[in-house]
């Protein structure tokens, strides 16, 4: 099978055909071995696919334990060098590769004398595709021919990859999405830039229609306290700002005291206009610790040393006990209280304890005695 640009198009959207794919450049660039690897934007590594040359462990043993000592990519990946064609022995003196790490502790260390290496390095919007094409030593170096093959190819092979990382974002955000809309713990809604609704979980679906927290008006969500909209506005354009997406979290209020918060997060939009995920997590469903220390810093402003004490406060442990368990002095964490209430804007500790049983439960301390009888 002779390497085409559109076989290689064509092996971005077939998995057999892209598994095939490293054996055939490597056939047709007269390596011994092909290597398509990935790397992500914070560095984690995977091979993609391989002409099977080194068996599936050995690539397993290079990503978990090698990625970090290859020094062809790492060469490969310097100012110059990234979507073009380059032979190692160009990069990295031979004498350097015989002894690192990689070399001896590696190849030398499965049985192999790869030496030589042809590759590219290409970036993508999502991370860098990888090439490496190899030879033995005892073999000749690549020549100038096969790295001008190579090149003619670059372009090509770092669409391919940027079309495959773009699949498999989408599919990370379908499988993601499709455990938050199937579940019954919280109301989840994806909406435009103008919160428009594209799509509302049955949760959501039943707490707009209750009209408690958030309402619908001609297709578009909002708070259904006025006073919640503008907070509810920024941390939507937030969302989908195009220079900055940043995720945010805000206050929505019912008309009995009682109030959730809803996390707003911006969600990828290769193909369409950016998009926001609302998630608010059910008012009878306790909210975990942690995540409750987080609300209650986006919400008031709390430090986590703070938000930490307020929900001491809020499980009956007076302030003598906070400070022996946290051992700090009395005086230091009455004055860590008397901020938390001014942040708070709580006159009482009591208030204090009010907030964070709102926050983790969804419901007043009051009714929440109630709602146990």
């Amino acid at each position: 099978m002779k390497l085409t640009p559109n076989l290689i198009y064509e092996a971005a959207l077939d998995d057999q055909l892209f598994a095939e794919l490293p054996s055939i450049v490597a056939k047709a660039m007269d390596a011994r071995s092909c290597i398509l690897h990935w790397r992500d934007q914070r560095g984690a590594a995977e091979i993609s696919a391989h002409s099977k040359y080194f068996s599936d462990a050995n690539m397993a043993d290079y990503a978990d334990n090698f990625i970090a000592h290859d020094l062809w990519t790492e060469a490969g990946m310097g100012q110059g060098f990234v979507n073009k064609g380059w032979r190692t022995t160009d990069l990295v003196p031979s004498t350097d590769y015989e002894r690192s790490i990689f070399y001896n502790e590696w190849i030398r260390a499965i049985g192999d004398d790869t030496f030589y290496c042809c590759g590219s390095v290409m970036r993508t919007a999502h991370g860098y595709g990888i090439i490496g094409l190899h030879r033995g030593r005892t073999q000749d170096d690549f020549s100038e021919e096969v790295l001008h093959d190579l090149n003619d190819q670059v372009d090509h092979l770092r669409r391919m990859f940027t079309i495959r990382s773009r699949i498999s974002k989408l599919d990370e955000r379908n499988d993601l999405l499709g455990a938050i809309f199937t579940s019954g713990r919280q109301a989840a809604f994806t909406v435009n830039a103008s919160g428009r609704i594209i799509l509302a979980s049955e949760a959501g679906e039943a707490m707009v229609r209750s009209g408690r927290f958030l309402r619908c008006r001609g297709n578009r969500l909002m708070p259904t306290a006025e006073s919640d909209r503008s907070e509810f506005d920024v941390a939507l354009a937030l969302a989908v700002s195009a220079d900055d997406r940043r995720a945010s979290s805000c206050l929505l209020r019912a008309g009995d005291g009682t109030f959730v918060i809803a996390s707003v997060v911006p969600l990828l939009a290769d193909f369409s206009a950016a998009l926001a995920l609302i998630t608010i997590e059910l008012p009878h469903a306790e909210i975990m610790p942690d995540r409750l220390s987080r609300h209650l810093q986006e919400a008031f402003a709390l430090s986590p040393a703070e938000a930490r004490i307020a929900i001491h406060l809020a499980d009956g442990a007076t302030i003598r006990e906070i400070s022996d368990q946290r051992r700090s002095a009395i005086g230091t964490v009455r004055t860590q209280v008397k901020s938390i209430m001014s942040k708070m804007d709580a006159r009482r500790q009591g208030d204090v304890v009010r907030i964070v049983s709102v926050l983790r439960h969804g419901l007043p301390s009051d009714a929440r005695t109630q709602h146990a009888r």
